[in-house]
């Protein structure tokens, strides 16, 4: 269900963030349009299938599915066809680094390469590459995988949990353990000034090379 309701706004959200050409307002209408156009073919596949619309209708997977396909499919078609023809912008991002700005202006936390336009655009382009590769993967070839096999077995079933388990466990170790190393040495920072603070010692401070020298 909330696909159903939220569906249509990924692909109009998605181009306001990286095409030039996306239209707001036409962002706004074709959100609205397919959540009606959703919800109004999830009723009507609810009714074609099971004869009427019912809890137990609304909920079976083919029509959830329509529901969902509906609300992406349409809603990225309408703000595609709205944002060419009707009210095509052209926007320069790079205006936000002029317009946006940092509530007390701390960069402290960034290096001169993060910092850098050509290695964001870099960035940019490693995250949108591996970005559309998983979602061929997930949405396409994943499921074609599935098919040779016809009605899973209990076993084969078994072996897909397992693969979807490993795979949520491997999700969680990556992005709670990346963040950690990335940060360790602020992580570190901190944990001391705490020690420090709590035991009443003084920090050790950095010994001048020069009197290290003398």
């Amino acid at each position: 269900f909330m696909g159903v309701v939220i569906g249509s706004a990924v692909v109009p959200l998605w181009n306001m963030m990286t095409w030039k050409k996306a239209s707001g307002t036409g962002a706004v209408i074709a959100a609205w349009t397919g959540l009606v156009l959703a919800v109004t073919g999830w009723l009507v596949a609810a009714k074609v299938q099971s004869d009427t619309i019912s809890v137990d209708a609304l909920g079976t997977n083919e029509v959830m599915l329509s529901g969902n396909l509906i609300a992406i499919l349409s809603s990225g078609a309408i703000h595609y066809v709205y944002s060419m023809f009707i009210d095509p912008q052209d926007y320069d991002f790079s205006e936000l680094d002029k317009h946006i700005t940092l509530v007390e202006q701390d960069t402290r936390g960034l290096t001169d390469e993060e910092k850098d336009p050509v290695a964001l655009r870099r960035a940019e382009r490693w995250i949108t590459r591996r970005g559309y590769a998983l979602t061929l993967v997930l949405i396409f070839i994943w499921p074609i995988l599935s098919v040779p096999a016809g009605v899973f077995t209990k076993s084969y079933f078994a072996f897909w949990v397992l693969v979807a388990i490993a795979w949520g466990f491997g999700a969680a170790l990556v992005i709670t353990i990346l963040p950690l190393t990335e940060s360790a040495e602020d992580i570190s920072m901190v944990l001391s000034g705490v020690f420090y603070a709590v035991t009443g010692r003084e920090p050790r401070r950095a010994e001048d090379p020069a009197e290290a020298v003398a």
